[in-house]
């Protein structure tokens, strides 16, 4: 469906308000993925705006995004970006995914890059083929990936902290972060942003399941990959799906080892409490 912007002048829409047309278009296109942009080379780029917190409040919709590499958008894509005013994009991919797939952005200066890469000891998501191909197969596991998960959590803290800090500043907003598949790594950071602010545990893991809906049909080659090595799906799912085990495994181990997420952004993270009001205050309506 074509969506209608106007630009320039003092009549021009809001981005609100541009937002909230090409919102309903993704909810009818895509009705298992809630607050899904219509973008053709990007198909898990999500609004994590609209769920509501235990106090009532509601996440404010229209300023930060959750998203799949943005390495096959079209010109048409990035159009979209420009009228919605995205400020910035964090792409959380290891140096050898950005390397081998660099972002698409427009090349007008109007959207900042920041390249933040998270990787977990030797695991190289931009190698997972190649190590397949050698035999390397143990870490295809809902155990590995509780590892992993784990990991990220304990080791980069100073990445989310940094993601949660321009977050907080609404100068940086509409702003976007991405990894790869836009389920793990991306996930994590939705997770405690969601969960900074006051979102219920069982709505972060209904938006951890979306990825799976969203990136149903880009996996279908993907898993006729493995096939082709011998790897059936459900040996490939831990890997390619987004399972809830992980990001459950994860959420116990913050709360076992630092207590709460404030104390966790406080004390890992390298957040401040006036940080932590700014996101709540800025965010929440």
């Amino acid at each position: 469906m074509r969506v209608a912007v106007r630009s320039g002048g003092d009549e021009a829409p809001s981005p609100a308000y541009l937002y909230a047309s090409i919102a309903m278009t993704a909810s009818t296109s895509h009705p298992f993925c809630p607050h899904r942009l219509p973008l053709s080379g990007a198909v898990n780029f999500r609004d994590l705006g609209g769920y509501r917190t235990g106090d009532g409040c509601q996440v404010r919709q229209g300023l930060v995004f959750r998203s799949d590499h943005l390495s096959r958008l079209t010109e048409e894509d990035q159009q979209m970006l420009r009228s919605l005013r995205f400020k910035m994009v964090c792409d959380l991919r290891t140096v050898q995914e950005q390397q081998r797939h660099p972002d698409q952005l427009p090349q007008d200066g109007s959207i900042r890059l920041l390249l933040l890469p998270v990787q977990a000891g030797s695991f190289d998501p931009a190698l997972a083929m190649d190590r397949l191909r050698s035999g390397e197969r143990d870490w295809l596991s809902l155990d590995f990936f509780i590892s992993v998960y784990r990991q990220y959590l304990d080791d980069f803290g100073p990445v989310w902290g940094r993601i949660l800090r321009l977050i907080a500043a609404p100068a940086n907003l509409p702003l976007v972060f991405h990894c790869t598949g836009g389920k793990d790594r991306t996930g994590i950071c939705a997770a405690l942003l969601l969960l900074t602010l006051g979102v219920r545990e069982a709505d972060i893991f209904l938006d951890h399941d979306y990825s799976n809906s969203c990136n149903a049909e880009r996996l279908q080659p993907i898993y006729a990959r493995f096939a082709d090595l011998g790897i059936g799906p459900e040996l490939a799912a831990p890997y390619l799906q987004a399972p809830r085990e992980p990001l459950a495994a994860m959420l116990a181990h913050l709360r076992t080892a630092y207590g709460t997420i404030d104390n966790y952004l406080l004390s890992k993270a390298g957040l401040d409490e006036a940080t932590l009001a700014a996101l709540r205050t800025n965010l929440l309506e």
